[in-house]
């Protein structure tokens, strides 16, 4: 069985990878009870409070769900821009081939390290340095035959 994919990753393939890095970590506990903790300080102090207190809170409710995304979409734009070079993957029998511009690569089973399986991405990591975010834009409905695939179809995958 062979899967092949080029792809040049997007701002929007980067800010996938990174909120999911973010919201799959204890940090998305804390992003959650502080944003609940905001809304209830409004509810009970808004009436009372000087308008730079008000101000505060709103800038605490607004931090999480708009201006860290902001932020980090902003990020993956700087990120996105940095890719001048279509990325080829090929998963087969052999191994993950890498193909960059003139560069090719071959990372043999035995010495694949892990892929990391999230909703709407699979984020490869053939040699513990590197990384290839594979989203659902690139892997279409291959996703899941894919992991399964590294996972324990392949020769020798782990």
């Amino acid at each position: 069985m062979e899967f092949k994919f080029k792809f040049k990753n997007t701002t929007g393939d980067f800010f996938v990878f990174n909120m999911s890095n973010i919201y799959s970590q204890w940090t998305a506990l804390v992003n959650i009870i502080f944003t609940v903790a905001m809304i209830l300080l409004i509810v009970s102090r808004w009436g009372d409070s000087h308008i730079f207190f008000k101000g505060v809170m709103v800038f605490g409710l607004i931090l999480f769900p708009v201006i860290q995304p902001l932020c980090i979409y902003l990020r993956s734009a700087k990120q996105a821009e940095s890719i001048t070079e279509s990325t080829e993957l090929t998963f087969d029998d052999g191994g993950m081939h890498i193909r960059v511009k003139d560069h090719d690569q071959l990372i043999k089973w035995k010495d694949y390290k892990t892929t990391i399986n999230r909703p709407f991405i699979l984020i490869s990591i053939p040699d513990g340095k590197h990384a290839y975010i594979l989203t659902d834009r690139i892997l279409k409905d291959k996703r899941k035959a894919l992991y399964k695939y590294i996972n324990g179809e392949c020769c020798g995958a782990k």
